[in-house]
């Protein structure tokens, strides 16, 4: 007992230590809600641990991940994934994929297809440029064909102008020694795709009295004919066209000698524009 004590005043026991001998453990410390200490360097400072920085963004918002940078973007929007940049495009609008040998662009359906040599497509400031090789540039269209679909208005064809090379065909063929009165079909002709075409006939007989009598047929499937130009009656030396006003797809001439006794020669051609 303290005899020495005035009135009001506290006791207090002699030797009574109000630190420990461990300071540390009289420090406040914050707890996260793992039941871990939050880490700080050596001033104090917050410091982010190895694992990386995870910051959870709202619905359609930034996320960053440890693996990496995620975007994701609104309905059909732009989204950017860690292995590259993929650009989702509406419905009936341009996908671009990254490819190892450059860009790869996949149109819609019934759309152009690009293919990019090695190293990718360049597309350079002031504009689109193809480099054919020696022979030209080479269109490789589908299995029906290439289809081009031009504006409302129409195609339009630059100051350049559209240069169309026409083919023909030109085929000939000599009928020697006819006497047959009867008469004969020539070889049949597919004359489907050929916008223009015409018959010519000569009478080269030695004879001056060898006459020819012959006229076209046309014929829907090469079995059926039905006579169309003729018949005509040819002189030695002398030359008939064969022209159709009705189109069927196999056409033929049909010849004869007026006279068996005076055989006949006859060179036929047949000449059209394709």
């Amino acid at each position: 007992m303290d005899y020495n004590r005035k009135e009001g005043e506290t006791s207090s026991m002699a030797n009574f230590k109000i630190f420990q001998d461990n300071p540390d453990q009289a420090k406040v410390k914050i707890f996260g809600s793992s039941n871990a200490a939050l880490n700080t360097d050596s001033s104090g400072n917050l410091t982010i641990t190895s694992t990386g920085l995870a910051i959870t963004a709202p619905i359609d918002g930034l996320a960053i991940t440890s693996t990496g940078l995620a975007i994701t973007a609104p309905t059909n929007g732009l989204a950017i994934t860690s292995t590259g940049l993929a650009i989702t495009a509406p419905i009936n609008g341009l996908t671009v994929t990254a490819a190892a040998e450059g860009l790869a662009i996949t149109p819609p359906t019934g759309g152009l297809a690009i293919t990019p040599p090695t190293n990718g497509l360049t597309i350079t400031s002031t504009g689109l440029s193809i480099t054919a090789p020696t022979n030209g540039l080479t269109v490789t269209a589908a299995a029906e064909g290439l289809a081009i679909t031009p504006p409302t208005g129409g195609l339009l064809i630059t100051s350049a102008g559209l240069s169309i090379i026409s083919a023909t065909t030109d085929v000939s063929a000599t009928l020697a020694n006819i006497t047959d009165t009867a008469g004969s079909g020539d070889t049949t002709y597919t004359v489907l795709g050929v916008r223009e075409w015409t018959f010519g006939v000569v009478n080269s007989s030695l004879d001056a009295n060898a006459q020819a009598l012959v006229k076209m047929q046309i014929s829907p499937n090469g079995t059926n004919w039905i006579d169309e130009a003729g018949p005509v009656t040819i002189n030695q030396n002398s030359l008939t066209t064969l022209v159709t006003s009705i189109f069927l797809k196999y056409a033929r001439v049909y010849y004869s000698a007026v006279n068996a006794a005076s055989a006949v020669t006859l060179n036929v051609f047949f000449q059209g524009e394709l």
